[in-house]
């Protein structure tokens, strides 16, 4: 099996897991609220830029803002969809809130992987 494909394989499997295990323990005791989201995403953004600045060998500010907004986006979105578990439990209960994060899981995966293969690619 090439090596790109076991590591899009890794990603998506690790992803779904993930997503199971967000689903499989989720008990809402709380309204959804998509205002932590966002602090959350900017708090995780803030995080990981601030580590990128202290690195010896940073990158420029355009690809450092530019990967900011990109983290910021991925965060955002993957925290955003942890917020709608609520609406989906509300829907059709715990089954249905597995299958939705285990999917979700499995796309994000695929998603984030697709970072790594492009530097897979660029480094050959």
């Amino acid at each position: 099996m090439p090596k790109n494909r076991k590591l899009l394989q890794q990603y998506v499997l690790v992803g779904g897991g993930l997503g199971l295990y967000f689903g499989w323990f989720f008990r809402p005791v709380r309204e959804p609220n998509f205002a932590v989201a966002v602090a959350l995403a900017l708090l995780a953004t803030a995080v990981l830029t601030t580590i990128s600045l202290l690195k010896k060998n940073r990158p420029p500010v355009g690809e450092l803002g530019r990967t900011a907004v990109i983290t910021f986006f991925k965060f955002g979105v993957i925290l955003a969809l942890l917020e709608v578990r609520h609406y989906v439990y509300d829907f059709g209960g715990r089954w249905l809130v597995m299958l939705f994060t285990t999917v979700l899981g499995a796309i994000g995966g695929w998603w984030l992987a697709q970072t790594d293969l492009q530097k897979t690619r660029e480094n050959r």
